[in-house]
């Protein structure tokens, strides 16, 4: 006879916590705070023992052996998508009637899930961060800075010569007059003359009304010299001469040149969270530069469909931060998943304007409040602080309306 699964009774109070990175570990700390009982899981408890069963059974088993059937709700707050979706599909398999609030950065599938289990409440964490950021635009600021920012580093022009198409200009101009000489000493043509027959030597047009048939051996060789070489100098020149216009359209067409903005906002890094600001800002009627390295990004063409202007570079330099006109610029984002690059970013920034406004993501609360006190950088955020209690807000016994739908 068989005998039913034995249920272990529900604490409504146990939650399950799933997921790396800062928001996980936020999200558990405050889970702990407010009385729950949390069992946190992370990706390296599903190392499989076994590489013969699937993943989603190993999923499964170590969901079992934490006895998933007693908790009362499940966070899932992995940085990555795909580890929560595997985490969630898993969970559901198990109980349908376990409530789960996941993480989710990709919202084209979120509402088809959401429509397939009712148990599932999915959260985008930028979309939930991104109004912050948006609003600090306007947030209004009273404070003097405590030191004076270093001017911006000196650098050298982009625009400097090119030595070698001068050095060949150069050359092919010694040639030239060198041959005219030539021909106007030894063959005894006028200086008209000599010039007639060198151009059209070199451009291998050869009329035949001046020719070298009767000339010397010495003349025939000058002159075999000179097509020869001439061919190479025009060539050279020509090949160079065309790469550098080449290399200029490329340069203007990913927006490397000086912008002559004024009041308007410069965005650095379109991930995540910089499309949404993005998005956000423009939808406001902002004049928006975009500053970013990866030229293939989808979401800097979805901004520049917008109406965003763009500029390929690495916004550390203090020579992209100028052609991006930040003498000229109401504000300045970084929002590069760096807490590193986005400090070097405004301070490369506030060397040129002291009084420009930086908005910076900071992962870490702790250390955007010390930015904001040794640095004078009061508007740096952490998305992960902003997002932590949207997620709790769906526990059991949590205040109701806390979480837009």
């Amino acid at each position: 006879m068989l005998h039913p699964r034995h249920i272990p009774a529900v604490n409504p109070k146990a939650v399950l916590v799933f997921g790396s990175g800062l928001l996980a570990s936020r999200v558990h700390a405050l889970v702990l705070q407010r009385g729950y009982q949390a069992t946190r899981l992370t990706e390296e408890r599903f190392a499989p023992a076994d590489s013969r069963a699937s993943r989603l059974e190993i999923i499964r088993q170590a969901l079992l052996e934490v006895g998933v059937d007693a908790f009362g709700s499940a966070i899932l707050v992995d940085d990555r998508d795909d580890r929560n979706l595997e985490l969630a599909i898993a969970l559901l398999s198990i109980s349908t009637r376990l409530p789960v609030a996941v993480s989710m950065f990709n919202e084209n599938i979120a509402p088809h899930l959401q429509a397939a289990n009712p148990a599932l409440r999915i959260l985008n964490p930028a979309r939930i961060a991104a109004p912050v950021f948006v609003d600090a635009l306007q947030t209004p600021l009273h404070h003097e800075l405590r030191y004076q920012p270093l001017p911006p580093a000196t650098h050298r022009s982009s625009r400097r010569a090119d030595w070698l198409i001068r050095g060949l200009v150069s050359g092919f101009g010694v040639l030239l007059l060198a041959a005219i000489s030539y021909f106007h000493s030894v063959e005894h043509l006028s200086w008209l003359d000599a010039v007639y027959f060198v151009v059209v030597t070199t451009a291998t047009v050869g009329y035949g009304d001046i020719s070298l048939l009767h000339s010397s051996t010495l003349s025939k060789l000058v002159g075999i010299g000179l097509i020869l070489a001439s061919t190479g100098f025009i060539w050279m020149i020509f090949s160079l001469t065309v790469d550098r216009i080449i290399k200029r359209r490329v340069q203007l067409a990913l927006g490397r040149h000086a912008h002559g903005q004024r009041g308007h906002v410069i965005l650095c890094g379109v991930g995540r969270l910089g499309r949404l600001v993005g998005e956000a800002l423009l939808l406001r009627g902002e004049d928006v530069l975009v500053v970013e390295q990866d030229e293939d990004s989808e979401a800097v063409q979805y901004l520049r469909e917008l109406g965003a202007d763009v500029y390929f570079g690495d916004a550390r330099l203090p020579r992209v931060l100028e052609e991006a006109g930040v003498r000229r610029a109401k504000a300045l984002y970084s929002l590069v998943a760096s807490d590193f690059v986005n400090l070097e970013v405004g301070l490369n920034a506030r060397s040129f304007d002291p009084q420009l406004r930086l908005i910076l993501r900071i992962y870490d609360e702790s250390t955007s409040q010390r930015i904001k006190e040794q640095l004078d950088i009061h508007l740096s955020f952490s998305m992960s602080a902003i997002a932590d209690e949207k997620f709790l807000a769906l526990l059991p016994g949590a205040p109701s309306g806390a979480v837009s739908p």
